[in-house]
């Protein structure tokens, strides 16, 4: 658990979603799984190229499910 503090004390805030690697959730939407003011890693999805040149980010939720609503329905901020 220490090495997973580490990880995040290093991570600085960013506005472009692009160079992220994880998100701070600052208010959590009703359904979303996730708690407010923690830290999730953003995952991507390759699968569809077409649309999504970065890959379609998501995060692995509190339930541990794959989780694509959080980034449109929750206030976050990114981190790099």
């Amino acid at each position: 658990m220490a090495e997973r503090d580490n990880d995040q004390r290093k991570l600085t805030r960013t506005d472009n979603e692009e160079e992220a690697t994880h998100v701070l959730i600052r208010t959590s939407a009703h359904g979303c799984k996730v708690t407010a003011g923690q830290v999730y890693r953003l995952e991507r999805n390759f699968n569809n190229p077409h649309l999504f040149l970065y890959g379609e980010g998501y995060v692995v939720d509190d339930q541990q499910k794959d989780n694509f609503a959080v980034l449109l329905l929750c206030r976050v901020h990114y981190l790099k």
